[in-house]
């Protein structure tokens, strides 16, 4: 089990980001979480559903990577196949420590440092000499600066979903070369109440992007075809 540290150059100076590689454990997921504010990116690549997290019970945005736990389709030899990265898993192995009187407004990162993705020998530094942070550690904390004002957006995105009935539980059976795989707590758009949307409500979904977001992830589809040539492809290699 990973033992996380709060991020520091007293406890760290010597760390180096091995980026590029995929190899940390945290990256074999089969669903990340998405904001809107990348989702017309990555439902060029990716189905696109919602799901609720078990955590805190709210709807989340996310890109579907796998029809199983811990298999990520796109990951092939520590590499990223797809064009577009989410950025839940640009971030890894990086965590955000939020102390609770802080709300979501900021915090400290926190990494295992017996993470695969560090090392003392080889990668970027993440600090200066001076306990500067480098390039390579700005370019995250800029990642999680952005993914903390872009929750905001999407959480008012979601918040409307739900007022407006936009989302209906869904069961996605996928039919593979060795076998059928049913994924359920799965959440897509509700063509119909969208389609009956009127008034200040249809002109509230509009103006908030909801309207967007509902487009892109119905047209996110398409891609579980390619998703699945992907998992039988991998199947068919691993016997």
């Amino acid at each position: 089990m990973a033992t996380l540290e709060l991020l520091s150059p007293a406890e760290h100076s010597q760390l180096k980001i091995i980026r590029g590689a995929y190899q940390d454990p945290s990256f074999a997921v089969n669903l990340t979480t998405v904001m809107t504010s990348e989702l017309a990116l990555l439902a060029h690549e990716y189905p696109i559903f919602f799901y609720k997290s078990a955590r805190s019970g709210q709807f989340q945005l996310a890109a579907l990577l796998g029809f199983a736990s811990g298999q990520n389709l796109f990951l092939s030899d520590g590499k990223w196949t797809a064009r577009h990265v989410p950025l839940d898993i640009q971030r890894r192995p990086f965590q955000l420590h939020v102390p609770d009187d802080l709300a979501t407004k900021s915090g400290h990162l926190a990494i295992d440092p017996h993470s695969p993705q560090f090392s003392t020998t080889h990668g970027e530094a993440l600090y200066n000499q001076d306990n500067s942070p480098t390039p390579a550690l700005l370019h995250y904390q800029s990642l999680f600066s952005h993914l903390l004002s872009a929750s905001e957006h999407t959480r008012s995105v979601l918040a409307t979903l739900v007022e407006h009935d936009l989302l209906e539980g869904v069961e996605l059976n996928v039919a593979l070369d060795k076998g059928n795989i049913t994924l359920s707590d799965l959440y897509a758009v509700n063509v119909k109440n969208l389609n009956a949307l009127t008034g200040d409500a249809l002109k509230a979904c509009h103006d908030q992007g909801v309207l967007q977001v509902c487009h892109l992830v119905m047209s996110s589809g398409s891609h579980l075809e390619t998703m699945i040539e992907r998992a039988n492809a991998q199947n068919a290699t691993s016997k």
